[in-house]
This record gives structure tokens, C-alpha cells and sequence, in this order.
């Protein structure tokens, strides 16, 4: 099955572990992002001043969601930090484009109750849903 992981960019090293792992259960990755370098600079975001690079960015991330079975989304506790929330773009792609969207963690928002988003706990459970090639 063919996986986009949606998460904050400060845990891209969290997600290339999480990424290794479906891996190893058979499954692709298509998350592009999370192998680094994929960072649109504060200072670009903070003046809106996005280019080329930025867009080349965005690009990527709709046609990675776009090419995956289903968008799993790691979400953050309420009221966390502050970040500029590209995974939520992506979870709306997911969700317009019909994608299965599996939730780890608790429910961030109004859009997580509906009813093609199915949640998980954790990574373990994660993987145990995984692990027999459909959610």
C-alpha cells in the first residue's frame, strides 16, 4: 500500500523511522518531505515572501498525497506550540481527494471527526493496523 505521513516538519526524523518501518511491513512511502531538505525558511513564511523553491515544495507534497492509498496523520496535543500547519493542507487534499486517512494521536480539530478518518493511539497500534495491508 502506498503511504503519505502528514506531520509537523520538526518531527521529520520521527517519521523517517515511522516511514522505515512500514517499510519493512511492505509498504511504500511517498512522503518526500520527510528525508529532509524540505523546509520552506521561517524568514520566506514569516514576510511572504515565497518563491520558486516554496512552491516546488508545495508541489511535491500534492502530488506525494495525491499518489498514496492512504494519508496517515500524526497529530499534535492541544494547544501545542505554534507551526504553520502544512499538514492540515495535506489533510484536506487527502480528504477532498477520497483518500483513507488514519489519525495517531487525538483529534486536533472539526475534521478529524468525520467519518473517513479512522484514529489510532499510538505508533504501535500504527503498525498492528498496518501490518495485515489494510486499515
Amino acid at each position: 500500500m502506498r503511504l503519505y505521513l502528514m506531520a509537523r516538519y520538526s518531527r521529520h526524523c520521527e517519521m523517517q523511522a515511522v516511514a522505515q518501518r512500514l517499510m519493512s511491513l511492505g509498504h511504500t512511502v511517498t512522503s518526500r518531505w520527510i528525508w529532509g531538505a524540505h523546509q520552506a525558511s521561517d524568514k520566506a513564511i514569516g514576510t511572504g515572501m515565497l518563491g520558486a523553491f516554496e512552491r516546488k515544495l508545495a508541489e511535491e507534497d500534492m502530488a506525494d498525497v495525491h499518489a498514496a492509498d492512504v494519508c496517515i496523520g500524526f497529530s499534535e496535543p492541544l494547544r501545542a506550540s505554534p507551526s504553520q500547519g502544512g499538514r492540515m493542507v495535506e489533510l484536506g487534499m487527502a480528504l477532498a481527494w477520497q483518500k483513507e486517512v488514519i489519525v495517531v494521536g487525538g483529534s486536533e480539530h472539526v475534521f478529524h471527526a468525520l467519518w473517513q478518518v479512522q484514529h489510532v493511539p499510538d505508533h504501535d497500534a500504527l503498525y498492528a493496523l498496518l501490518a495485515g495491508g489494510r486499515p
